[in-house]
């Protein structure tokens, strides 16, 4: 039998032998133990040295200059006592982040920035709040912002300047998602849109589940849910010719006496005796 030969494979004079080969390899990976290990003493140390050193730094930057916006509803007073920095605390240690939640943690600040302007000043940027309504609820009214958020209990001169909104439990509006609350800022909606149209404070009712009444002078206003600018608008058209025809502006009637609904597109239904 013949036995064949195979052809000698190509010598290539560049390849690097096996042995070189698993040699290098093996100390590329000792080598990367070898710098993960000093990376995590490095960490180590930095994290058992950094406090004093930054504590050292600090003291070189000490905070002498607290410079807040102009506010109206809360004062500089509150904010130094909301901010607590220590004696002698400088911009290192001082955590923007941590004091703007500890800012709008307060009901009447919207929004907080704070910045380190180094060599010895914190600025502080405030963003209020502004009252909208007041939300009466088991005997208690409270003042609200464009949000549904539940700043203050309302003051009786407060209370002539804004809408009032009724029907919604104290507790659910405390809530800050969910159906209460979107029903607050809904009828603040309302609410808003009445006042410009007629140049009023009403009274906005959002106890009756699906829709929404308001109060004008001895009229009930129905507006059921949702397109309110342009029920609002056809309200304002035919308000006058209501009040001429229907209410004795000398002696207002009970609200519930003239109904006026807007719940039907491009329609104004007026009803007596309800």
């Amino acid at each position: 039998m013949i036995k064949r030969i195979r052809p000698n494979r190509k010598h290539n004079p560049n390849a690097r032998p096996r042995r070189l080969r698993s040699g290098l390899a093996l100390r590329t990976c000792l080598g990367a133990v070898a710098l993960a290990v000093v990376v995590s003493l490095g960490w180590y140390a930095w994290q058992q040295v950094s406090p004093r050193v930054l504590a050292r730094a600090d003291r070189w930057f000490e905070i002498k200059v607290v410079d807040i916006t102009k506010t109206e509803r809360v004062s500089r007073s509150e904010v130094l006592a909301l901010l607590d920095l220590p004696p002698g605390r400088g911009l290192i240690l001082a955590d923007p982040d941590a004091l703007e939640r500890i800012l709008e943690a307060q009901p009447w600040i919207r929004k907080a920035t704070v910045r380190r302007a180094f060599p010895d000043t914190l600025a502080v940027e405030i963003q209020e709040r502004e009252p909208v309504a007041v939300l009466r609820t088991a005997g208690r009214a409270f003042v609200v912002d464009q949000e549904g958020v539940l700043l203050a209990e309302s003051t009786p001169t407060v209370a002539q300047s804004l809408p009032v909104l009724l029907g919604v439990d104290y507790t659910e509006a405390g809530l800050t998602e969910g159906g209460a609350i979107e029903r607050v800022r809904a009828g603040i909606v309302l609410a808003g849109l009445l006042g410009q149209a007629v140049g009023r404070p009403m009274v906005v009712d959002l106890g009756v589940p699906g829709e929404m009444v308001a109060y004008d002078s001895g009229l009930r206003l129905r507006f059921g849910e949702g397109a309110f600018g342009d029920k609002v608008d056809r309200y304002r058209q035919v308000a006058e010719r209501v009040f001429d025809r229907w209410i004795d502006r000398d002696k207002p009637a009970s609200a519930r006496q003239v109904e006026v609904d807007l719940r039907f597109r491009d329609k104004v239904i007026v009803r007596e005796g309800r």
